[in-house]
């Protein structure tokens, strides 16, 4: 009895043991894939005039975003809404690491407030790094946000950081009804 207990224990933990490893290594090869495909991409698009290029290669494509001293260094996407590129890459392939993307509702040219989501990855690539604006030196630092639209750069100021409640989607307002409206909008947020 006591013998068949052991091979059983025994057989458990291989059991465990194999499902683990393949996990941690089903893991490691979407953080090397998603590198793979972004390290191609970044090194594709030195300047502004690649943005036809990306665009050509999937029209979903919508600015680059940069964000120096942190990992943030991508093209976004947008698609017809906000599940799609939760799971697929810039080239469409599904992969669950997903894409920055900007939110289906928004225009970047018309809107006063872009929504860009990312995952917030273990291995500090795409927002995994915002966390240091939690720290008031590093955000008073590096508090600018650069966008490479069509031939245009733009620079934003990060004024506010917060982690926000998945319950109160307030933080997800896009179009305003006025000036007042917006700027209460940006007092809450601050």
């Amino acid at each position: 009895m006591k013998k068949l207990v052991k091979i059983l224990i025994n057989i458990i933990c291989i059991i465990t043991l194999t499902f683990s490893s393949l996990s941690i290594y089903i893991k490691l090869s979407e953080y090397k894939k998603a590198d793979e495909v972004y390290t191609e991409l970044r090194e594709n698009t030195i300047n502004n005039s690649k943005h036809q290029e990306l665009y050509d290669k999937n029209n979903d494509y919508r600015f680059w975003l940069k964000i120096n001293n942190v990992n943030i260094d991508y093209p976004v996407v947008q698609g017809y809404n906000n599940d799609f590129y939760l799971t697929h890459d810039f080239y469409k392939n599904y992969l669950p690491l997903g894409s920055i993307f900007m939110d289906y509702r928004n225009n970047f040219e018309n809107d006063k407030s872009l929504i860009v989501y990312g995952h917030y990855m273990k291995n500090k690539t795409m927002f995994g790094q915002l966390e240091n604006y939690t720290d008031e030196v590093f955000f008073k630092e590096n508090n600018l946000v650069e966008i490479n639209y069509k031939v245009q750069t733009y620079t934003y100021e990060i004024f506010s950081v917060y982690t926000a409640d998945l319950i109160n989607r307030d933080y997800l307002s896009i179009h305003f009804n006025s000036n007042y409206e917006f700027k209460d909008y940006l007092n809450y947020i601050t």
